[in-house]
């Protein structure tokens, strides 16, 4: 009888260690989750050479898992504002960008553009190194103020039976004054845009942090995605996670 007690005691313990054990595990796995953070110096992507969104650094903020990474970045000069988000699937898994929002959808899901009444330009483009660039001018008519949204998707994945691309930068601009953006101008700021591939330590547009009244700096998540209903920055949306998994593509037969 003492037997099967001690027996029946070694086994509860037994047990109790391996369930502590699993949970100690499953707490480690939960700290070691990627997720969303301050843009270190020298570790943005997103760039912008446009000499009107140089006065301030940008507030960046980054997300991170195994399939993918998204970098949200903030430029604001004397009453412009321009928020970016480049994506970019990792190449060491099968997984592509599911991007899927025409110009008005995307312009749509941003804090700014969501308080105010839209009116929509021509739709244009650009061809460049990156591939072609849609943009088209928009307006807050309730402000008279002129805006421009723009996206680029490209290093696209052949072996996806759909040919998705690796990489996408989307965004819009919205200028200070009232004064009507002219196509010439909307084109040159979208042809000072582009994405880093390498860090660097002495990088240019070193990354701020997001100030407010009291002096205090929210979450990167807040930052992100504004909080409340009256912000005019963030998106939402961030992260989207647009990766996909896809079966590869061999000539039409999928393996």
């Amino acid at each position: 009888m003492l037997r099967k007690i001690y027996r029946r005691s070694r086994c509860l313990v037994a047990a109790t260690l391996m369930l502590a054990s699993a949970m100690a595990g499953c707490t480690a796995s939960i700290r070691e989750e990627p997720g969303v953070a301050w843009v270190n110096p020298g570790q943005h992507r997103i760039v912008s050479t446009a000499a009107a969104l140089k006065t301030n650094p940008p507030i960046r903020v980054r997300y991170t898992d195994g399939w993918q990474t998204e970098e949200y970045a903030l430029f604001r000069a004397d009453g412009r504002q321009c928020e970016m988000i480049y994506a970019e699937a990792n190449r060491a898994f099968t997984v592509a960008l599911d991007f899927q929002m025409p110009i008005k959808e995307m312009v749509a899901t941003w804090n700014l553009n969501s308080h105010h009444n839209l009116v929509w330009g021509p739709l244009g483009r650009i061809d460049n190194s990156y591939g072609t660039w849609f943009y088209r001018t928009f307006e807050h008519s309730d402000r008279q103020r002129p805006c421009v949204g723009f996206m680029v998707e490209w290093d696209q994945i052949y072996e996806d039976p759909w040919g998705r691309p690796g990489k996408v930068l989307f965004g819009y601009y919205c200028s200070a004054g009232k004064q009507r953006l002219a196509d010439r101008e909307a084109r040159a700021l979208i042809g000072g845009f582009s994405v880093r591939m390498q860090d660097s330590a002495t990088g240019e547009q070193q990354a701020a942090r997001f100030p407010d009244a009291a002096s205090e700096k929210p979450s990167a998540i807040v930052a992100a995605r504004g909080d409340g209903p009256s912000v005019e920055s963030g998106n939402p949306g961030f992260p989207f996670m647009f990766a996909r998994y896809y079966t590869i593509n061999h000539g039409g037969r999928l393996d």
